[in-house]
């Protein structure tokens, strides 16, 4: 390949990843060393794919209908499958996160052969994020590292991300938030350095990678829907690369990401008659009926009162849990090889046509850190976040300001992924949850817990793996003769943060959404957990 890709190491050395073993080890504990679960509370994003996965394995069916037959509740999150029977029910949303709950139930199903015991809700739970969120974030964060060029600069940009953006707390849910990122970022990469391809020697290696990039891609609307978005600068950019004459690529581009369409077309003509009805036009719940029903499936215009709970509130917005972001235009300005500049624009264009869909969409419901909408599209921000910390070189201030606000983000987003990752929206989720849990010594599982014990302050470990981690890779890209003063003001951004943070008035019923919690928390609430068996 002879797109140019920046190798310079920035101001930590140019070692490569393989020789920063550590780097993917720890950022491995931080994201999956806790299993926030409640078997009480219903999870009802997750809930419909689990049982689906059981349905599909068990039964041979899409519907839910004979898992629902034992007692299982599915929640609201869940639509008419009018194709299979009048009152057949499926998961509202795409299957393609079904797939590895399908993966994690068959490999359960063995296990509990093996020992003579049956499938429990709370382990095949912990199975399916492991497989569906944990490890495509890890997936992501290599892939990503050795794309931007191995160096210092890439393992902060792709740290920050991962840790200091809601990320973080969707690489432990199975809300299939990470697996649409990876696949998204992955094929659009693949696709994108196929089409700057100038060699005509390596036109067949291109075509054949514009082709992978261009399945890859396609896959991730079958996991999410709303990752269609990203087509526009993606086809923005087949184009341009038509008329410059790089024809083949195009082509195959085009041809593969028909199949995961297709695919998906099938699934909804199965299931609910069409291949253009999806689960959102035939929702059961009456409340995101009415929502679906505005405009494209609940897109509408941007409302300025929309556009201010998704940027600034302290429970969805942007700001205010990926406060990174306001760094990232900065890259625009960096003069880069033709063949990179291209990759980090339209990357950066899929970030903005994602986020424009965020700010269309009615996100007051649901249980959410950040606006998760967006995640799918936050690894898009990565080349331009590596492309600024090559750049910034001696700009103190502009070093001291992203340092502080991405460990402020760092400590928020790993605090709400290992402490309790659905955050109740409205009030202050800081002061309202995440700080009197900590009070409150009410610590999720961990991996060495199992799900029958516990060992209490393990919580630290991932919440100060993360902190550190962060703190590590963004001291490696500052002058060593800055770091000092620009660690100092850090600080005091860090402080400010905080205090703000903390300002934000709390909701009216947060004494009670917190008691509540603490009743039902796992594994040392005041009620025992709910043992919810999948089969006889």
């Amino acid at each position: 390949m002879t797109a140019t890709r920046a190798t310079s190491a920035g101001r930590g050395g140019g070692q490569h990843l393989h020789g920063h073993k550590w780097w993917i080890a720890v950022l491995a504990l931080v994201c999956g060393a806790s299993f926030p679960y409640l078997s009480r509370l219903m999870n009802a994003n997750e809930r419909p794919r689990l049982l689906q996965a059981v349905a599909i394995v068990d039964h041979g069916t899409f519907a839910l209908d004979p898992v629902l037959a034992r007692g299982i509740a599915a929640g609201p999150d869940v639509s008419f499958a009018t194709a299979i029977g009048p009152d057949a029910v499926v998961p509202n949303k795409p299957p393609g996160a079904t797939v590895p709950a399908v993966l994690a139930y068959g490999l359960q199903r063995l296990a509990c052969a093996a020992v003579g015991t049956e499938p429990e809700l709370a382990t095949l739970t912990l199975l399916s994020r492991l497989l569906g969120a944990w490890l495509p974030t890890l997936l992501l964060a290599g892939f990503a590292a050795r794309r931007l060029g191995d160096d210092a600069c890439a393992r902060a940009a792709v740290t920050i991300v991962v840790l200091a953006t809601p990320m973080a707390s969707y690489a432990h849910v199975l809300f299939g938030h990470s697996l649409a990122a990876l696949c998204l970022f992955v094929g659009s990469t693949w696709l994108l350095d196929a089409l700057g391809e100038s060699s005509p020697s390596l036109r067949g290696r291109a075509t054949l990678r514009a082709a992978a990039g261009g399945l890859v891609a396609a896959l991730a609307v079958g996991v999410e829907y709303g990752v269609v978005f990203a087509a526009i600068p993606l086809g923005f950019a087949l184009v341009v690369a038509w008329r410059r004459g790089v024809r083949q690529p195009v082509l195959a581009a085009v041809a593969a990401a028909a199949v995961p369409i297709a695919m998906l077309a099938a699934y909804q003509s199965h299931v609910f008659g069409s291949p253009w009805s999806t689960g959102y036009h035939e929702v059961v719940d009456r409340g995101f009926a009415e929502i679906h029903g505005r405009g494209l499936l609940g897109l509408t215009t941007p409302q300025l009162g929309d556009v201010l709970e998704d940027l600034f509130s302290p429970h969805g917005g942007l700001l205010y849990w990926a406060p990174v972001v306001l760094f990232v235009p900065m890259a625009w300005r960096v003069e880069l090889p033709a063949s990179e500049r291209t990759f980090v624009r339209v990357q950066l264009g899929i970030f903005v046509a994602m986020l424009f869909l965020t700010l269309g969409l009615a996100q007051a419901g649901g249980w959410r850190v950040g606006p998760r909408y967006l995640v799918a599209a936050l690894p898009a921000i990565m080349p331009a976040l590596a492309v600024v910390l090559r750049s910034v070189g001696r700009r103190e201030i502009a070093l001291a300001l992203l340092a502080g606000v991405v460990m402020w983000s760092a400590l928020v987003n790993t605090l709400a992924a290992n402490w309790f990752p659905h955050l109740v929206p409205g009030g202050n989720p800081l002061r309202d949850q995440l700080v009197p849990l900590l009070r409150m010594d009410l610590e999720p599982y961990s991996l060495v817990d199992g799900m029958n014990g516990r060992v209490a302050g393990l919580v630290w470990v991932p919440v100060a793996g993360a902190v550190l981690l962060v703190a590590v890779v963004v001291h490696q890209v500052i002058a060593i003769e800055l770091r000092r003063r620009v660690w100092a003001a850090a600080v005091v951004v860090v402080v400010a943060s905080v205090v703000a943070a903390w300002s934000v008035p709390p909701a009216d019923d947060a004494e009670s959404t917190l008691a509540g919690l603490a009743e039902i928390w796992e594994p040392s609430g005041a009620r025992q957990p709910k043992r919810v068996l999948l089969r006889d």
